[in-house]
């Protein structure tokens, strides 16, 4: 018998908004909120757009012993505190038994960091390429190992900064790009069904809007190039659809055991019920075309749920706006659902606010609980002409008010990571916290 996980609190801030009522309105319109870059100059480089978070958001100037400097930082910090001050986590949830899972944080204050050591910020505005140090920037341009290890070590400081906020004694970073917020969750579960942790935050966050990563991502020729129409560059599943945009933000949820939510009388907003991990083992940079590896991650989820495919409503799916990807999703949604695949609702969320990378599964989550709280599914932005490769019912123009007791968030990601959560509708136990078998 393995007891219920509950969500008690949830924290968003992306380019629709700072706070998770924000996002949510924003998300409700269908109003893209993609425009051309403003951290620096992206002339000369062949996408110019991205979904930038509007102005910094409110956060203390020192978390534990560290300070909240750069965008990464700063978004997490935001996220992760509306979490928790909407759980209200108070002293009987002892520290021992409190977790933080991170994953993300890399940005351009990261190349800095190398050259300038512990003066790694630069001054707001100051173009970071432009400020590092030639040599500092031959060595991480030709060691990709370096880059690999700052990434890694802003993940640390992120998680070490909230476990000190949180006084958690447990903090773990994961890295699993695309699907890195997924997994965070994936990984938050697990630790509260072995009897590690009773209450954990999770968090997915990335800032990757700057002048090497979209250059890299260019290369690849992955990045939309409609430049003239930045809020009409993100479609996905839509037939005219020429390449995924990046954004920036941050989610955070808060998970813990159904019986110690409920006796200390937190409120619950739904419940999460499964999870699942796969692997393509495919290409590095595309989805196997069969949709194999992002369907097992799918079944796996419903499977560990305890949930039949017909129970899900509403799929939030990765929908990045690439013609792999999108046509693969849907492959791998009528491998798992089979006749029901075409009654599931599905909709976007990149469409309006950018590729997160590291932080979209957990946006994913927030809007899962957000649809169950509101009996409601936002719509995808710009998704005008259907394509017979993506022929589901994409939620498209205005949002869609209907019954929702399951949700399934996709996360699919670089190197064929796949992770797959599944969200149910939380029904009150009758008598104390009700115990289920998966």
């Amino acid at each position: 018998m393995t007891e219920r996980i509950a969500i008690t609190g949830i924290g968003m801030v992306t380019a629709a908004g700072h706070g998770v009522e924000a996002c949510w309105e924003t998300l409700q319109k269908g109003h893209s909120c993609v425009s051309r870059v403003s951290y620096w100059n992206p002339d000369g480089m062949a996408c110019h757009i991205a979904g930038e978070v509007p102005g910094p958001p409110k956060v203390p100037n020192r978390v534990g012993r560290y300070d909240v400097a750069g965008r990464p930082l700063s978004f997490a910090v935001y996220a992760a505190l509306e979490a928790l001050d909407q759980a209200a986590i108070g002293a009987e949830v002892a520290p021992l038994r409190r977790a933080v899972v991170a994953s993300g944080g890399f940005d351009d204050q990261m190349l800095p960091m190398m050259a300038r050591g512990a003066d790694r910020v630069v001054p707001e505005g100051e173009n970071s390429f432009e400020a590092l140090e030639a040599d500092a920037l031959a060595r991480a341009m030709s060691a990709p190992e370096t880059l690999v290890e700052m990434a890694r070590y802003s993940q640390v400081e992120i998680a070490q900064a909230l476990a000190e906020h949180f006084e958690a004694r447990q903090a773990i970073t994961v890295s699993t790009a695309c699907a890195g917020g997924s997994t965070a969750i994936g990984d938050a579960i697990g630790m509260i069904r072995r009897g590690e942790a009773d209450v954990v935050l999770c968090l997915g966050v990335d800032s990757l809007i700057t002048y090497e990563m979209m250059g890299g991502f260019c290369n690849l020729t992955a990045l939309s190039t409609r430049n003239d129409e930045p809020e009409r560059a993100s479609r996905p599943f839509d037939k005219d659809r020429d390449g995924f945009v990046m954004g920036e933000g941050a989610a955070a949820i808060v998970l813990e055991r159904e019986s110690v939510a409920v006796g200390r009388g937190a409120r619950i907003l739904a419940e999460m019920a499964g999870f699942g991990y796969s692997a393509d083992a495919y290409r590095l940079t595309a989805p196997h075309p069969e949709g194999t590896g992002m369907a097992l991650a799918m079944q796996r989820a419903i499977d560990d749920a305890g949930m039949r495919p017909d129970e899900i409503d509403y799929v939030n799916a990765h929908g990045t706006s690439t013609a792999a990807n999108d046509s693969a999703e849907t492959t791998a949604l009528k491998l798992v659902f089979a006749e029901h695949a075409g009654r599931l609702a599905v909709s976007g969320t990149k469409s309006m606010i950018g590729h997160l990378i590291h932080g979209a599964g957990a946006v994913g989550a927030a809007v899962a609980v957000k649809t169950l709280l509101e009996q409601q599914v936002h719509p995808t932005a710009n998704y005008e002409t259907p394509d017979p490769a993506c022929d589901l019912d994409v939620v498209g123009g205005e949002p869609r008010s209907m019954a929702v007791g399951g949700v399934i968030v996709n996360a699919f990601g670089f190197g064929g990571q796949n992770a797959s959560l599944v969200f149910r509708k939380y029904q009150q136990p009758e008598h104390g916290a009700e115990q289920i078998s998966h």
